[in-house]
């Protein structure tokens, strides 16, 4: 197949496929799961599910498939992360994530400032920082960015493709990913069988796949059927 006759991203018409754009209606936020990793009751989340969102408290995590299906994680900092490294807690959880599902958003939380340690460790890998006491508005403000991108289908694969070039993915697979992924994204019911046939039917690296399978829990596919 020539090089040219591969589909990118470029390729996507942003009138048709897009994320949410903020103020984001309640119905479009329900269809978007989140979870709150926290070892206490999170306080906000009866004020938000009352905005719309789809909010499932977890606990603290012991491995990470627990969290397959969240597409937008929220992580406290303090006392969470404890089976992955209890001296970084929720900064080494956030990290774990990043790395693993690339297509996730994450915004860690603390009652303690943003310029402490913790603070300043999960800012590395979070897309977002939010004061545990901040007002419902920021809340709301906050979760409905994180929406935004997480279901923009453009963005989701720019972050896809930063991971594979992290783990040394060659650029002809990326390609042929792409292309596998524009059709997912762009088809009357878009869904990941494209992107699971070329995975299965090619030779490609593990983090190859690991990363694209993980594709299936974006919210993209939910944003756009």
């Amino acid at each position: 197949m020539a090089i040219n006759s591969y589909r990118v991203c470029g390729d996507i018409d942003g009138r048709d496929f897009q994320g949410f754009r903020p103020p984001i209606q309640q119905e479009k936020r329900r269809l978007v799961k989140i979870a709150v990793i926290d070892d206490q009751p999170f306080e906000a989340g009866v004020n938000l599910r009352n905005f719309g969102y789809d909010i499932s408290e977890v606990g603290d995590v012991k491995k990470l498939n627990e969290i397959d299906i969240y597409p937008v994680i929220l992580c406290d900092l303090m006392n969470v992360g404890m089976f992955f490294d209890a001296d970084s807690q929720g900064a080494s959880l956030i990290r774990e994530i990043r790395r693993n599902y690339p297509s996730k958003y994450i915004a860690a939380y603390s009652g303690s400032s943003a310029n402490s340690t913790q603070a300043q460790k999960a800012k590395q890998y979070a897309d977002s920082f939010i004061k545990k006491d901040s007002d419902i508005e920021t809340w709301v403000e906050r979760l409905d960015e994180l929406i935004s991108r997480a279901t923009d289908p453009k963005i989701v694969w720019q972050r896809t493709r930063a991971a594979m070039v992290a783990e040394d993915v060659d650029t002809r697979s990326i390609l042929i990913l792409e292309d596998a992924y524009v059709q997912s994204v762009t088809k009357a019911k878009p869904d990941l069988s494209q992107m699971r046939a070329v995975i299965n039917g090619d030779n490609f690296s593990s983090a190859a796949k690991t990363i694209i399978l993980n594709l299936a829990s974006s919210a993209i596919f939910a944003a756009l059927a």
